[in-house]
């Protein structure tokens, strides 16, 4: 049986679209900052403060979250420009490629030490000398005594 061929989505980095061209995240962002701003409004209606400068200060939020949500500069959304702006800010503006800094092992030979006296004196028994060892071991083993 011949494999059909499979089609391949092209644009997968593209969020979904739920609501014509507005996508979930867009809409998540929108009703938080809306709620935040409803929740100020009516705190500073209950609080008897109705003036112009209360309703700019209650309905920021819901602007801003807009600005968030919807604006794209160069095609880039408003949130992912402004954490960029950010990393500029923190990261160096020259790189430089170098070796790595990492762990550096020196391995140094360490003398032996000697050993302890208490160590010598349990050790220590006479070794004969090199020449009467190779006397002994020349002369070869011991003849039995012959009865005659």
């Amino acid at each position: 049986m011949p494999v059909d061929p499979v089609k391949i989505p092209q644009n997968v980095y593209r969020e979904d679209q739920i609501l014509g061209p507005v996508s979930l995240r867009q809409i998540i962002i929108s009703m938080v900052s809306g709620g935040i701003s409803y929740v100020l409004w009516t705190a500073m209606k209950k609080a008897g403060n109705t003036s112009l400068l209360g309703l700019l200060i209650a309905w920021s939020p819901f602007v801003l979250g807009i600005a968030f949500a919807f604006v794209k500069i160069h095609g880039i959304s408003l949130t992912r420009f402004v954490l960029l702006f950010v990393e500029k800010f923190e990261k160096p503006p020259v790189r430089l490629w170098g070796p790595r800094k990492g762990v550096r092992i020196n391995l140094t030979s360490v003398p032996k030490t000697t050993k302890k006296q208490n160590d010598q004196k349990t050790e220590a028994s006479p070794t004969p000398d090199i020449q009467e060892l190779s006397k002994t071991l020349d002369a070869g083993p011991p003849l039995p005594p012959s009865n005659a």
